[in-house]
């Protein structure tokens, strides 16, 4: 028996026309069901478990309407998702702006969002650069947060000009997004962006074995990653480890993943598990026994970790929608066990912070709120006053954001995106809207954008 529990907008996978989709639950499931006139109907899985997705809503944060809209067009006028810039419609504002300094890369994965190397090379010049930062700081309030990406940005030698220029212009926070490759290869390269003033690496790390990287890379890249790490290690950088997770290639390395992440901390601050999303390049037409929604990670979290970790203990930022994403804070206690702080006992946040501020503030705010709320026993061995100086920097965050492709997407979810790509043409787009493409490869934003800014090759 079905249930319909709520109703949006979708996209054919075929011809990319916006079709109205239901939420359906059945058999403790939660469906998307949509149907094209032209190409049929759709159903995928979006939820396991029907009351847990529903009890979500109740961290749903207030809509917070962009700072300054790039689309003038009536609200009348605007057709959701296919006049994004962003527009009206939209009902939250930018926490972490994506900018794309390359299309080109040192490696051509079957596993790819970017579509990297392909079909032409965009290497946008430093002026470009310059107005696409200027655009996220007219867009977005500060503190200001920029994932440099591409590609792989650290194919460009002129790296650390670009993040120097964005800290000179007040961007508050530059983290890159990295696969690690030439930091492996080339510490003097890493000791160089550190010093431009980069924040944090976003670095793919997806496994502990070579055939994990043969099938996400290509080529076993395992101790190049390794070796990435201990660079990072050496020159004091930061790391969040992201790994793209998929039943078919590595959900049961999960548990080891984070083992590895605690025996690195404090250089790896965090994990990020990134369910494999069907946009870019992908080596499959997905079914459901393909992906990983949100429960089935958390439950393998809990299970591998043999409930050191608890799917309890992994909350929504509430920035973006509630069904988009997962995190956990812990302390890394020193017997080497995990202390989590993050529980969803503890209810809803009472503010609306957004997850960039999160990524740069949290540690700091959430020990001061533990200093002044916790009674100060003395500081000796054992007390509140050792843990908070060990939580300082003995930290771990386990998130997760599977991104939305063109099988499961709904407009929902896009008006309520807070991570957004800036554009050479001054647009901010919903970072999953702007890599969507059909089975065909046609894309509703980043070819049809960045191809026009690129050089033919």
């Amino acid at each position: 028996m079905s249930e319909k529990i709520g109703e949006t907008e979708s996209l054919c996978p075929e011809c990319l026309k916006v079709i109205p989709a239901v939420k359906v639950a059945e058999n403790d499931n939660v469906y998307l069901e949509k149907t094209c006139p032209e190409h049929g109907h759709y159903k995928v899985l979006l939820w396991r478990g029907v009351a847990d997705y529903k009890s979500l809503y109740n961290y749903a944060c207030v809509p917070s309407k962009p700072e300054k809209l790039a689309i003038t067009k009536d609200k009348d006028q605007i057709v959701c998702p296919l006049d994004c810039g962003l527009c009206e419609e939209h009902r939250q504002h930018t926490c972490l702006v994506v900018l794309e300094v390359t299309n080109d890369c040192n490696l051509k994965c079957p596993i790819c969002f970017a579509s990297a190397n392909e079909r032409y090379s965009f290497n946008p010049s430093m002026e470009e650069i310059r107005k696409m930062y200027q655009t996220a700081l007219d867009h977005v309030g500060h503190p200001v947060c920029v994932q440099i990406s591409g590609g792989e940005p650290t194919i460009r030698d002129d790296l650390p000009d670009i993040i120097r220029m964005g800290k000179e212009m007040g961007i508050d926070f530059i983290e890159v997004n990295t696969n690690g490759y030439r930091f492996a290869k080339d510490i003097d390269f890493l000791r160089q962006v550190k010093e431009a003033g980069v924040d944090s690496l976003y670095f793919s790390f997806d496994g502990l074995t070579s055939d994990v990287y043969m099938k996400t890379c290509g080529k076993d890249l395992l101790d190049f990653k390794l070796k990435a790490i201990e660079n990072c290690r050496e020159v004091e950088m930061g790391v969040t480890l992201v790994s793209i997770i998929s039943p078919d290639i590595n959900l049961h390395q999960i548990g080891d993943l984070i083992k590895f992440a605690k025996k690195n901390v404090p250089t790896v601050k965090g994990i990020h598990f990134q369910p494999l999303s069907y946009f870019g390049r992908f080596p499959i037409v997905p079914q459901d026994v393909n992906r990983t929604v949100l429960p089935d990670l958390l439950v393998e979290i809990e299970k591998q970790t043999n409930g050191e970790l608890k799917v309890e203990n992994f909350i929504p930022t509430s920035c973006t929608n509630v069904h988009c994403d997962v995190k956990s804070m812990s302390v890394l206690m020193e017997d080497g066990s995990l202390f989590p702080l993050t529980h969803r006992a503890m209810g809803p946040p009472k503010d609306t912070c957004c997850i960039a501020t999160k990524t740069r503030q949290e540690i700091s705010d959430l020990w001061r709120y533990i200093d002044e709320s916790m009674e100060d026993t003395g500081g000796g061995e054992g007390t509140w006053d050792e843990f908070i100086q060990r939580a300082r920097t003995n930290y771990l965050t386990i998130s997760s954001m599977p991104f939305q492709d063109v099988w499961n997407v709904e407009t929902e979810r896009l008006r309520g995106c807070c991570i957004h790509t800036v554009t050479p043409d001054g647009r901010l787009i919903p970072f999953c809207l702007f890599n969507i493409n059909s089975v065909h490869g046609k894309t509703l934003y980043r070819h049809e954008i960045l191809e026009k800014y690129a050089t033919k090759g």
